[in-house]
């Protein structure tokens, strides 16, 4: 009994050990992050991804978006939607009304 006593202490003071280790490195990391030419970097590193996470966002936030000129900013955003799909570009806008005021003459089929 007073051996496993024993070894469930070395077992504490090896947990304690490696925490005081592991505390020690979390307070060298940040002083790293927040002191000179490497605070700078990490904030700009923050940035950068959290502008490209928002431009990705608000491209493709959109559900429809119609592009009035293939030459316009709309195109390029077209270009770069992950569902191209939801996009009308200019030559499809005559197709689409035509397509709706065929489908609005017709009578509403019942289920």
């Amino acid at each position: 009994m007073q051996a496993w006593n024993e070894a469930q202490l070395e077992r504490q003071k090896l947990r304690h050990k490696q925490f005081e280790q592991f505390k020690g490195f979390v307070f060298w990391l940040g002083g790293w992050v927040g002191s000179g030419r490497s605070g700078i970097f990490f904030f700009i590193s923050a940035m950068l991804a959290s502008a490209t996470f928002a431009g990705v966002s608000i491209i493709n936030l959109p559900t429809n978006l119609s592009c009035p000129d293939p030459k316009s900013l709309c195109y390029l955003v077209y270009q770069m939607r992950f569902n191209n799909k939801s996009v009308i570009l200019p030559q499809q806008t005559k197709d689409i009304i035509a397509e709706y005021e065929r489908n609005k003459n017709k009578p509403k089929r019942r289920k």
